[in-house]
């Protein structure tokens, strides 16, 4: 299916300050192309600015006390719940892709992605298990996270690791929120991967 056209055009890239290029050039060679959303964040590039910091401190950052595999998991299991078509099929894409590919990639296969956003998966790690959990009902509920998920995960993880997990969590809701208000067209090369929002 052609790719949609966003309800407000992309910005210019080139009428970029200079020290975005850089940052976006990074970018870039990790997703393997540039990614709708991003040429929408343009318009502000300040916003821009922070938010690739953010992206990156959160999922990517040498200081990560989390498996970076984790948060991957973790990012498409809150994409799939908040119903984010957009980000379900970026952080699907990102799972299938190939680990030797230059970028980030996992190697999932469909049936792997659909095992892990079935509401049954249940991991056989328990620390893995304990944040699946937290992180299915903090995107749920954040505000009622029950108390036996808070216990497990705080049996099986240091607390930097906890307020990571938390970010993350929340920092897909704010993505996933974002993009889907903003009706970001998903890129045609990933359009597939919108059905495993009823995965």
């Amino acid at each position: 299916m052609p790719e949609e056209k966003p309800f407000i055009p992309y910005a210019d890239r080139d009428a970029l300050p200079e020290p975005l290029k850089a940052p976006l050039d990074a970018y870039e060679k990790r997703m393997g192309f540039m990614p709708n959303a991003l040429k929408l964040y343009m318009h502000r590039p300040e916003l821009l600015a922070c938010l690739i910091q953010l992206n990156n401190t959160v999922m990517r950052d040498p200081s990560s006390t989390l498996d970076a595999g984790l948060k991957r998991r973790i990012s498409a299991i809150c994409s799939h719940l908040n119903k984010s078509a957009y980000c379900v099929a970026h952080n699907t894409n990102t799972l299938m892709t190939d680990t030797g590919s230059g970028g980030e990639g996992w190697d999932f296969s469909d049936d792997d992605v659909t095992k892990l956003l079935d509401p049954g998966y249940t991991p056989d790690d328990p620390a893995e298990r304990a944040a699946i959990d937290y992180a299915r009902a903090a995107t749920t509920d954040h505000s009622d996270v029950p108390r036996r998920v808070l216990d497990a995960l705080a049996a099986q993880m240091t607390p930097p690791q906890i307020v990571e997990l938390a970010c993350v969590v929340g920092f897909w809701k704010m993505y996933n929120s974002i993009h889907e208000a903003l009706h970001i067209p998903v890129e045609e090369a990933l359009q597939g991967n919108v059905a495993f929002l009823d995965a």
